[in-house]
């Protein structure tokens, strides 16, 4: 066996960056992710100052994100036909132009109808490099080097989402809210560019020749895919718990370091999740780790009475969370069918960008009824849903199989 798929530990992490052109499509995906996280965020700032209701900023956000989950697997299924980098392009230049024009609407004060259609326009355009950086590593990285090269883009996005809502608010802060969005979209286009300049490690494009335009998703990857909807539930209700929990505490400010404490651990634990030598396949991690995680979750109730204690049970539960996210990559590229590794990559994080609404929305209305405690259950509740999901759909796919 190579010494490239006997090593473990950080030295793991050390080889993946050294295979040719990794660490500038790290760092280019990096930057290109700065448009996916930080827009919702941007808009909420932007509607918000503009209106000053946060209920109107919910309902145009809600557009953008339906938008993202819509478009994004179509982006990636034309990446793998035509070539990351001409499909890039175009949907950065088609990204540009809608939430440009959001914007303007939004400053001049047009109708507000205008507003969700710009907003679902500027979802619909903003692709999920993501997917094209994971899918590089699937050509680069030999099987043996997957977990941690794989484990290393969920640490890459974790950073964004650390960095990405202090920085996006304090511009807006000090500056103004229009600035705020324009700084994240010109940090995801110069990643973006860079990206597609980036030809030595792209993907072959695919033969599309006989293919029809439209597929469904690979029968693989849906059990994964469905239960990131309830994964995406789990950070939607989080966002909005916490908001709530810090403001009926009178600390409003806990939030932010509340969302980070979480970003923080699940960098950490998806560093460990890669440098470690598994024997439970990736399927099996993630039904088993999202069940534990669902049984840690069950302390944030108990704990929401102390800051100290709570932030100790979110620092666990994204140590448990961590592993799942990675699993579940992991897990469709395995299943990737040829030609299709971009657009089966794209299924799950587009699955969790849909669930992190939907988490919200229940949290939200558990918040406004009972307050802090029962919202939070509401995290252990998705967890124990993703977990159930994942298993039954892996036993319906083994039974068809049969």
């Amino acid at each position: 066996m190579s010494v490239a798929a006997e090593a473990t530990g950080i030295r793991a992490y050390g080889q993946v960056l050294r295979l040719p052109g990794a660490r500038s499509f790290v760092a280019a995906g990096i930057l290109a992710r700065f448009p996916r996280a930080t827009l919702s965020l941007g808009i909420i700032l932007l509607v918000s100052a503009a209106t000053g209701s946060f209920g109107s900023a919910g309902v145009v956000v809600a557009p953008l994100v339906v938008g993202m989950a819509i478009a994004a697997p179509l982006w990636s299924s034309r990446m793998d036909r035509h070539g990351q980098a001409r499909v890039i392009l175009i949907s950065l230049g088609c990204l540009v132009l809608s939430a440009s024009a959001l914007l303007a609407l939004v400053l001049t004060g047009a109708p507000f109808w205008t507003w969700l259609v710009a907003a679902f326009a500027t979802g619909a355009s903003t692709p999920d490099l993501t997917s094209a950086v994971r899918a590089r590593w699937t050509v680069l990285a030999p099987e043996s080097q997957r977990t941690p090269a794989l484990a290393l883009e969920t640490i890459a996005d974790q950073m964004v989402f650390i960095a990405g809502p202090p920085a996006i608010t304090a511009v807006a802060a000090a500056i103004d809210p229009a600035v705020a969005m324009l700084g994240s979209l010109v940090l995801g286009l110069v990643g973006g560019v860079w990206l597609a300049s980036q030809r030595g490690t792209e993907p072959a494009r695919t033969d599309t020749a006989g293919r029809p335009r439209f597929v469904w998703p690979p029968a693989g990857v849906v059990p994964v895919a469905l239960a990131c909807i309830a994964l995406g539930g789990v950070f939607g209700a989080f966002d909005v718990t916490l908001v709530g929990w810090a403001e009926v505490g009178g600390r409003p400010w806990l939030a932010g370091p509340a969302f980070s404490a979480l970003a923080v651990a699940i960098a950490v634990g998806s560093v460990i999740t890669g440098a470690r030598a598994w024997r439970l396949s990736p399927i099996a991690r993630y039904i088993g780790f999202a069940a534990l995680a669902a049984v840690v979750a069950l302390a944030l109730p108990v704990a929401q009475g102390s800051a100290p204690v709570l932030f100790a049970a979110i620092l666990v539960l994204g140590l448990a969370v961590s592993p799942v996210m990675v699993s579940g990559i992991l897990v469709a590229s395995a299943r990737a069918p040829e030609g299709r590794v971009t657009e089966t990559l794209a299924y799950p994080t587009a699955a969790m960008s849909l669930g992190v609404p939907i988490g919200g929305v229940i949290a939200g209305s558990a918040l406004d009824a009972t307050g802090p405690a029962t919202a939070l259950i509401t995290i252990a509740v998705a967890l124990a849903a993703a977990a159930a999901i994942a298993a039954i759909g892996e036993a319906l796919l083994r039974v068809s199989r049969r």
